[in-house]
């Protein structure tokens, strides 16, 4: 890590090269760390909507075949059934990347240290670390979605900015100081971020522009160039099939314009054009969003990676500063 004594954008810079070197230099292992929790959602969504689908397109059939199903409710709990197992795969998923949010952040302060150097890391470690906190965890994002709710209002939204520039480093304090509380890392990040705030502010911009825009962004190109996509959008489209989308736009659409008796009002016919014209395009749309939220979680640990550095940067000035303090009172 650079010394102290530099010019902060140059530190920012060292920063942001030795994320790059650390996520490149384990990169099989944090991409195998990182599968379950970004395809695993994917996976459990699929399995959610694929059942949904099949289930919708044969209950008619079923319910001629067994009279018995003539029942909404009993219907309704047999679509519950069905989709559960897919609701499962993705609350684990959800719940591994929710740990690995943090749990990377102590890979790789660890990853810098001379004794990993030629050893590969070990996650489960990691993991139950932070496990064995997951009450406070569970505390702390909860605080940090109630702040993020407050933030959301158009009022709130340049303060809850400067706010979430100080509170950056809330993850990498939590986990690498193990005796703090939740409250005490919003205190002890504010104390970091303190007098860094544009280096911070910098890594976030950095950060967000790269792992939120480009590389997604380059990605979705490519698999656009290969045709991949238009592919991978035909599920979604055979499930938008199904919706009752002419219905509810129909209903709509005489609502609006039944009181003006002037204008002629379209018939379903031309709805039934323009929705299927409207619906590759939104599949192959979803498709997208897919693929780029995928990109963007598997890019998590570099994210962590930098601002794990900062983290260590600026625990570093911190420490000499009070002990310059203390050499003063001595």
């Amino acid at each position: 890590m650079a010394k102290k004594s530099k010019n902060k954008f140059i530190l920012m810079i060292d920063v942001i090269w030795e994320g790059i070197c650390i996520y490149l230099k384990y990169f099989g292992t944090f991409f195998k760390y990182m599968l379950f929790p970004v395809f695993g959602q994917i996976i459990g969504l699929c399995l959610i909507f694929t059942v949904s689908y099949l289930f919708v397109v044969n209950i008619s059939s079923l319910i001629k075949q067994y009279p018995l199903l003539d029942s909404i409710t009993l219907v309704f709990i047999l679509l519950l059934i069905c989709v559960f197992p897919g609701f499962l795969i993705f609350c684990k998923a959800f719940f591994d990347y929710i740990i690995a949010y943090s749990s990377l952040n102590s890979m790789v302060y660890v990853s810098r240290g001379e004794k990993m150097k030629n050893k590969p890391l070990d996650t489960k470690v990691h993991d139950n670390l932070l496990k064995k906190r997951i009450g406070k965890y569970i505390v702390m994002l909860l605080l940090m979605s109630i702040l993020g709710l407050a933030g959301a209002i158009p009022l709130f939204i340049i303060p809850y900015g400067i706010l979430f520039v100080y509170l950056s480093l809330m993850f990498q304090v939590f986990m690498l100081e193990e005796k703090i509380t939740p409250i005490s890392a919003f205190s002890r990040s504010f104390e970091l971020v303190k007098g860094n705030f544009w280096m911070t502010s910098g890594v976030i911009v950095f950060s967000c522009i790269i792992t939120y825009l480009i590389i997604p962004s380059v990605f979705i190109r490519l698999l656009k160039q290969i045709n991949v996509i238009e592919y991978l959008s035909i599920p979604i489209q055979k499930y938008l099939n199904i919706l009752p989308i002419n219905e509810i736009l129909s209903s709509f659409w005489y609502s609006v314009t039944s009181p003006l008796t002037e204008i002629q009002i379209p018939s379903s016919v031309n709805i039934d054009f323009y929705l299927s014209d409207v619906i590759p395009k939104l599949a192959v749309q979803i498709t997208d969003l897919i693929i780029t939220m995928a990109v963007i979680g598997l890019l998590l640990p570099l994210r962590c990676a930098w601002f794990t550095l900062l983290y260590k940067l600026f625990d570093t000035e911190k420490t000499e500063e009070l002990r310059r303090i203390d050499l003063k009172k001595k």
